[in-house]
């Protein structure tokens, strides 16, 4: 073949994929337009590799992934008797008797709250217990799991191959060789290293019926949009009673080990939760789990995963499980109607601040009814490209009355929203697009209770060791570390 024949062959071979790829964009993105001009930037500057990148990173396919999700919920839901047998379905009924009655906590935010995730009821006589660092975690998880006596049910991003992963899951182990029916879920992602490394595979080819370890979603390169819609979930439930949710992943950092550099060390906070809402933490755990094996709950187990509770404190709990197919953008819609009803107070407290500029403009307007609006982020970021993102919103969050402030020290991995000191949010979201949109989540919103104490001497106490930022500070950064900021800021909809 002529060789000019073949550059030409080539090069038109090679517009026609990218128009093809600016085809999808287009239809795929066309309510996002800043998204869109970004990935098509992507496929034009870098010829061939931005196509790569866009199929690794650009097709998400949440409408897709959505839909499987919402068909596997919506029948587990309209046949609780033949996936979760006659008497679970009555108990998950019997909650109702635990619906706070009005007036019992802000009936604005309830009644908005209400609307934005039918699915998930408000549930009083809970207690909550505020835990801060895996220090304190881990060894209070491990204390449950010794005297678990029929279920254990545990899922996490992050499960590392280290002495904090192995002490875990040897305890998991011990208990599946009780008796005790194990089920652990991972994300393919978040936990690639310890699936690599062939870590969950010593513990499975022990051949134990009662201890079974599955990946919410298996990275596949012939799929390799499920990079994108990651399982961003913590939650470990004991017997159906005791329920660990919040920020904290399975990994040494967390532990501030002398063995790791301080640099590698994690501060983040978790939740211990007993009372009625651990019943509703386990639905979204079994429905995690029907969509990840596509196989049926036995019902005469389940029993076990959903005793009889009782009042064991007093805060309200309502559970959001958000994700594609699952109350899709719930933790955002909770972020949006803090904004919305914040009357006094509204802070922040997120590792990672990127969100769409909808919610910045959100928080302006809040700021501007005279609200006290704090966003408090780390000073030291295990992402720096993401750190840099963040500061490219400084000027617009301070220029509209908005403080902000960088907590000192280890990086802060906390996550946890409080509003008006009457109630407050918390879990695995991140205040960016990718929990807003993207990710699989796991919260809760409190209203009412001593938590709320609990959780403002937190935020004091993170606001004694940040540094508040100016405006003055960020108008004075040079050039080129603006232009640094701003070109993070770029890739928002992906971070």
């Amino acid at each position: 073949m002529d060789h000019n024949l073949l550059l030409f062959t080539i090069y038109a071979l090679y517009l026609v994929f990218q128009l093809g790829f600016a085809a999808h964009i287009l239809l795929t993105r066309n309510d996002e337009p800043a998204s869109a001009l970004m990935w098509l930037l992507v496929i034009i500057l870098l010829p061939v590799l931005g196509m790569i990148i866009y199929c690794f990173f650009g097709v998400i396919r949440i409408k897709t992934v959505g839909l499987r999700v919402q068909k596997i919920q919506d029948f587990v839901d309209s046949s609780k008797n033949k996936y979760l047998g006659k008497q679970i379905e009555t108990y998950l009924n019997n909650l109702k008797e635990f619906i706070p009655e009005s007036g019992s906590c802000n009936q604005d935010v309830r009644q908005i709250l209400d609307n934005l995730l039918p699915a998930r009821m408000p549930l009083s006589g809970n207690n909550l217990e505020l835990l801060r660092d895996g220090t304190i975690v881990y060894p209070r998880m491990l204390e449950d799991i010794k005297k678990a006596k029929h279920t254990i049910r545990m899922q996490s991003f992050i499960i590392m191959d280290d002495p904090v992963g192995k002490a875990l899951f040897d305890a998991l182990e011990a208990q599946a060789e009780k008796g005790v029916d194990v089920k652990v879920q991972y994300d393919s992602f978040g936990s690639f290293k310890a699936s690599f490394s062939y870590f969950f595979h010593r513990y499975v080819k022990q051949n134990l019926n009662n201890l079974t370890i599955r990946p919410f979603s298996p990275l596949n390169i012939l799929t390799p949009w499920r990079i994108q819609l990651r399982n961003h979930r913590k939650l470990l439930i004991i017997d159906g009673k005791i329920a660990y949710i919040g920020g904290i992943n399975i990994a040494q950092e967390n532990t501030k080990s002398k063995k790791l550099p301080r640099r590698k060390h994690i501060h983040d906070l978790h939740c211990r939760i007993t009372g009625p809402a651990v019943a509703e933490f386990q639905m979204a755990f079994l429905k995690d789990w029907v969509y990840s094996t596509r196989s049926k709950l036995v019902a005469e187990e389940l029993p076990y995963d959903f005793p009889p509770h009782k009042c064991e404190g007093d805060s309200i709990v309502r559970v959001v499980d958000s994700g594609p197919g699952q109350n899709y953008q719930g933790s955002q819609n909770v972020f949006f109607t803090a904004a919305a009803t914040a009357k006094n107070s509204l802070w922040i407290l997120t590792p990672y601040f990127v969100p769409d500029h909808s919610y910045i403009k959100a928080l302006s307007m809040t700021a501007a009814r005279g609200v006290d609006v704090r966003v408090i982020v780390p000073q030291n970021n295990n992402h720096p490209f993401v750190a840099q993102a963040s500061q490219s919103f400084y000027r617009s969050l301070l220029s509209a009355g908005i403080k902000v402030f960088e907590k000192r020290g280890d990086f802060s991995h906390a996550k946890a929203m409080l509003v008006d000191s009457e109630w407050a949010f918390m879990g695995s979201s991140n205040c960016d697009v990718r929990s807003f949109r993207l990710n699989f989540e796991l919260d809760f919103c409190i209203q009412k209770g001593i938590f709320i104490d609990d959780l403002q001497k937190q935020f004091d106490e993170e606001l004694a060791a940040c540094m508040e930022i100016t405006l003055k500070a960020v108008n004075n950064k040079s050039i080129l570390i603006k232009l640094r900021e701003n070109f993070c800021a770029l890739f928002a909809p992906i971070l």
